[in-house]
C-alpha cells in the first residue's frame, strides 16, 4: 500500500473558510458601529433640543409681569437658532402662586425638523398678584387656620 505525502499547512478550501469568516465578522462589526455612531448623534440632537428648551424656558421665566409675558415673543438659542414662546398665565387658590403654561417652538435647524413643547411650570410671583384679589386669598386663609387651630383638641 502506497502512502500519500501530505504537505504541513492548510488548504485552499481551508483558508478561503476562514476569509469568508473573517469577512462576515468584519461586516457585523462596521455594522454595529455604524448603529452606535447614529445613536450618539440622536442623543446629541436631543440633549442639544433639551438645553434649548430650558435656556428658551430660562429666558421667558425672567420676565417681569404678566402683560409682557402674555404677548410671547421669540428668543435665539444655542442649538436650535430661533426659539418662539406663547405664555398662559392663570392664578391658583394660593396667594402669590401662579400657573404658567408655555408653548415653545424650535426651529428646525441642520436637517432637524422644527418641534414644539408644552410645559407647565408654577411660580410664587407676589408682584403679579391683585393687591383685592390677594387680600381675599390671605384672609381666606386665616379664617381657615383659625378655624382649624380651634376644632382640634390639644393634649
Amino acid at each position: 500500500m502506497k502512502r500519500l505525502r501530505t504537505q504541513p499547512g492548510f488548504s485552499l478550501v481551508e483558508t478561503l473558510i476562514a476569509i469568508m469568516i473573517f469577512i462576515l465578522t468584519i461586516g457585523v462589526l462596521a455594522q454595529s458601529l455604524s448603529i452606535a455612531l447614529n445613536a450618539i448623534a440622536n442623543m446629541e440632537i436631543t440633549e442639544g433640543r433639551e438645553h434649548d428648551y430650558a435656556f428658551v424656558r430660562d429666558q421667558v421665566l425672567t420676565i417681569s409681569d404678566t402683560q409682557s409675558l402674555s404677548l410671547g415673543g421669540d428668543v435665539p438659542t444655542p442649538s436650535a437658532g430661533q426659539g418662539h414662546w406663547d405664555a398662559e398665565t392663570e392664578t391658583t387658590e394660593t396667594p402669590d402662586l401662579f400657573q404658567v403654561t408655555l408653548n415653545i417652538t424650535l426651529a428646525g435647524d441642520n436637517g432637524v425638523q422644527p418641534e414644539s413643547s408644552n410645559q407647565t411650570v408654577f411660580l410664587l410671583r407676589p408682584q403679579w398678584s391683585e393687591t383685592d384679589q390677594r387680600a381675599s386669598l390671605l384672609s381666606d386663609i386665616h379664617d381657615n387656620l383659625s378655624r382649624i387651630r380651634t376644632q382640634q383638641t390639644w393634649p
